[in-house]
């Protein structure tokens, strides 16, 4: 009998310790109802982290060599008119944010504080993030960067490594990226400062402003395509590539030094040109359809 009774009190305890547990852990993810955070342990070396947002910004910044992931939401609105999922698997963590459908008018009283998810990470990540509306920046991190953005502007700055973005509608920023790019904008002008190996860029409305910056060599087959929009283009000198320009309706600038091996002006306002940079090198192709294009070194 003596035996049973402890056993009982000591499960007891321990259920006891195990609530007590779950209550604080709960306390620390949600402080308000418009507060939520928590912190996740990740090695520091191998984290990834899939952050997905409805209606609200979201700001994502280096901690540097820290070991952990921390969430902070904010929002004028009680948190429980959305779907919050998260979950970690060893080093990665999986995060999203997103509105309740509803029915009818919704009026918000105040228009002052905005939804706003903020996330700080180690340095050294694999990051995926897909916003649906609001705005997504992006800075100090080292890793892989896919990015999803739908009504809202988008701004990396200091990443290194390999970024492939999609943006719909909103303007575009990146300074100082070094590594390779992928990126598709729909509506808004792109502004891209950053030292790449391979560039596949191409804008559909919006004017764009890129620059390679010094340093940069292309080691595989690169394209800008821009359907309609001015841009404005900036080489090192001493790139060395095989470059191909062709405009559609626009005047063409471009004071490269270029070894040419065929240049045509048509009386409609296209343009074609194709020569060698610096004793040539992969190819580069510039084609805009209707703008401006002006292209020059640094």
């Amino acid at each position: 009998m003596s035996f049973s009774g402890n056993r009982s009190t000591g499960s007891a305890a321990m259920i006891a310790a195990v609530a007590l547990s779950l209550a604080s852990s709960a306390a620390l993810a949600q402080s308000s109802d418009n507060d939520w955070q928590k912190v996740y342990a990740v090695s520091g070396w191998s984290a990834s982290l899939t952050v997905e947002t409805g209606d609200s910004g979201l700001e994502i910044r280096s901690c540097g060599e820290c070991k952990e992931i921390k969430v902070h939401v904010e929002s004028n609105r009680k948190l429980s008119e959305y779907n919050l999922e998260e979950r970690q698997e060893g080093d990665h963590v999986f995060f999203s944010f997103k509105e309740k459908p509803h029915m009818g008018v919704h009026i918000l009283w105040n228009e002052g504080r905005r939804t706003k998810v903020s996330v700080e990470t180690p340095m050294k990540l694999d990051l995926d993030a897909r916003v649906a509306d609001g705005s997504l920046s992006a800075s100090n991190l080292v890793g892989k960067v896919q990015i999803r953005a739908g009504d809202g502007s988008v701004a990396l700055d200091d990443i290194k490594g390999d970024v492939h973005l999609v943006s719909s509608d909103g303007s575009v920023s990146l300074r100082n990226v070094i590594g390779t790019l992928d990126a598709r904008g729909s509506d808004g002008s792109m502004k891209i400062d950053g030292q790449f190996s391979t560039v596949q860029l191409e804008t559909k409305d919006g004017n764009l402003d890129f620059t390679l910056a010094p340093g940069s060599q292309l080691t595989a087959e690169s394209r800008i395509k821009s359907s309609d929009g001015q841009v404005s283009i900036r080489l090192p000198q001493t790139l060395s590539a095989d470059v191909d320009v062709a405009t559609g309706d626009g005047h063409l600038i471009c004071t490269l030094p270029l070894t040419m091996d065929h240049y045509n002006s048509g009386e409609s306002g296209g343009h074609h040109l194709h020569g060698h940079l610096n004793s040539g090198g992969v190819p580069f192709s510039i084609h805009a359809s209707d703008g401006n294009v002006s292209i020059t070194t640094i």
